[in-house]
């Protein structure tokens, strides 16, 4: 029998990397399928999930309910970092075109993949970027010391009636710390970060030596040497997004007070020790690409208000 997803080639492969998220995980699925994603159909991209064993699985049941285009790896990691696992999902990739997030918790906007198709179309070797935020009222970081866990913010997705208008995401949400200073400034990742197969093999994929402390700034190094690769136009969905939920991550939960603190400076020697300097954003510009929804425009203001000169 010949399987749904040998039928034709896509054009564009979403890999996502799962570990100890499964509800948060199908939420994510759900929003990546082509019964939430709007003018477009299973045939025209794939999902490869790829979960890192533990002892809360989704498992591959679960994940293939989500669509017909989406594939299954379950790896048994001994190492604590998603880097390997994106790159063996590119590996299994059979798009033109890929797109990484590395992390499964995440929500994202119904235009992501049609306005990233259409990006491509334009320019087919640049680089797309979603712009990150967190489910909640403040920074989930912060948020968890005064008491938000998962049941807070699931209540909070329930609220807006997801996901009848993924738009209203934008209303219970906040800025994620790396894309603060709003779309007009440079932004320091994406959790959905797409370019062609050429690009990612260009810049050699994820830097497999952030092998420690969930990755570190692996995803920051991985969207500034893409952004810095030259002759990649840059073009930034602005009016979409993506969404953390919150599930004890590494930085936004899992430690907390001076654990917390030594955890972000191991992170930061780590970068250091490979990098040799302080990770600064690209300053690349983009082309800011996409229609806005009404939710976001107080996002929009904010983004105004901070590119405006003293």
């Amino acid at each position: 029998m010949r399987l749904p997803w040998k039928r034709a080639r896509p054009r564009l492969s979403i890999v996502v990397v799962v570990y100890r998220m499964p509800r948060q995980a199908e939420r994510t699925l759900h929003s990546l399928s082509a019964r939430y994603q709007r003018d477009v159909v299973e045939g025209d991209y794939e999902i490869i999930v790829v979960e890192n064993d533990s002892p809360e699985l989704l498992g591959e049941e679960r994940t293939l309910r989500h669509g017909a285009n989406i594939r299954y790896y379950h790896r048994h990691e001994t190492r604590r970092s998603p880097v390997f696992a994106i790159n063996f999902g590119a590996a299994q990739a059979r798009g033109t075109h890929l797109a990484v997030m590395i992390d499964g918790a995440r929500l994202l906007t119904p235009g992501v993949v049609r306005l990233s198709l259409d990006a491509f179309n334009i320019e087919p070797h640049a680089a797309v970027a979603v712009p990150g935020y967190h489910i909640g009222r403040k920074l989930q970081q912060l948020a968890v010391d005064e008491g938000y866990d998962e049941a807070a913010d699931a209540a909070l997705i329930d609220s807006i009636g997801w996901p009848a208008d993924g738009y209203r995401l934008h209303e219970i949400a906040v800025l994620s710390s790396s894309c603060a200073e709003g779309f007009l400034r440079p932004l320091g990742e994406s959790n959905f970060l797409a370019t062609s197969r050429a690009r990612w093999e260009a810049i050699g994929g994820m830097d497999e030596r952030y092998d420690d402390h969930g990755g570190g700034f692996a995803n920051l190094d991985l969207y500034k040497r893409l952004l810095e690769c030259p002759q990649t136009p840059f073009w930034l969905l602005w009016a979409e997004g993506s969404f953390h939920q919150f599930h004890g991550g590494v930085t936004t939960g899992a430690v907390r007070g001076e654990d917390q603190a030594r955890l972000a400076q191991a992170i930061l020697a780590q970068d250091t020790a490979l990098r040799g300097a302080a990770l600064e954003p690209p300053a690349t510009v983009p082309v800011l690409f996409g229609r806005p929804h009404p939710a976001v425009y107080r996002f929009l203001r904010h983004s105004l208000e901070r590119a405006a000169p003293p």
